[in-house]
């Protein structure tokens, strides 16, 4: 199955930083049993590089990495059962970011 492609864009929420919305539809597997791939992610636009990421694939279903570029490895479980669930939680970690930042 190709992915289908159910979100993609990018979004400017400061003068640092930018946001990227993917969510494709693929097919059920092993790395992603609910048959979507997610990725949300706060760039740093200044140093290029990820600050923060919510993705979902096996075993750890959705997670952030909020602790970036220090520690890529660590991960914060989420209590999203759906790429949208998912959603709602990476802006709400986007804005403790951006009020950190302030």
């Amino acid at each position: 199955m190709k992915a289908k492609i159910l979100l993609r864009r990018a979004l400017e929420v400061s003068e640092r930083f930018r946001v990227e919305l993917k969510v494709y539809e693929v097919g059920p597997s092993l790395k992603y049993p609910e048959g979507v791939k997610a990725r949300y992610a706060l760039i740093d636009v200044i140093n290029k590089l990820p600050r923060l990421i919510v993705d979902n694939h096996a075993p750890f279903g959705f997670h952030a990495h909020r602790d970036l570029p220090e520690a890529p490895n660590k991960r914060l479980i989420l209590d999203a059962r759906n790429h949208i669930e998912a959603l709602d939680e990476f802006w709400n970690l986007v804005s403790e970011v951006l009020k950190n930042e302030n």
